[in-house]
């Protein structure tokens, strides 16, 4: 089977929010996040009540607190869509809108765009990553490819 197409910015940016969310890293760094602002942000109610006994502190602090973890996960969001959009734009410049050739056949799979060539053994895919609109081939290196396609 062979594939030919053309990877646009969101290609790269569905690609790289995918991989963001499969990371453990990434994960760990949103959870965390979540958890510390809040916590902070308790911490000085409690400071501004010892200060000046100012128990109207508290309460804003604790509203605060209860939005910020509410909200975290869509500000998160839209955290990492701004800051991959603009890696993409910085790093895949060059790549944007070149024709790209995949073709499967039974051993091996077999990858040309612009500037290179290159052949990977069947035995190398560890697995084929298939999202709403998107698939992803990912290497038994651990690398993927990003063999993106919009599907119709």
């Amino acid at each position: 089977m062979k594939l030919n197409y053309q990877l646009t910015n969101s290609d790269f940016l569905e690609y790289q929010l995918y991989t963001s969310s499969k990371s453990e890293s990434h994960k760990k760094r949103r959870r965390n996040n979540r958890f510390i602002g809040p916590i902070v942000i308790i911490l000085y109610g409690l400071y501004t009540i010892k200060k000046d006994e100012n128990y109207a502190g508290i309460i804003i602090s604790g509203i605060l607190a209860i939005l910020w973890f509410l909200f975290y996960p869509k500000y998160s969001k839209s955290r990492y869509e701004r800051h991959f959009k603009k890696h993409v734009e910085e790093n895949y410049i060059n790549r944007i809108n070149k024709p790209v050739e995949i073709d499967f056949d039974e051993n091996s799979v077999n990858a040309k765009d612009f500037t290179s060539e290159s052949k990977i053994i069947g035995t190398e895919l560890k697995e084929l990553i298939e999202t709403k609109d998107h698939f992803f081939i990912k290497l038994t290196t651990d690398l993927s490819s990003d063999c993106t396609e919009t599907l119709d």
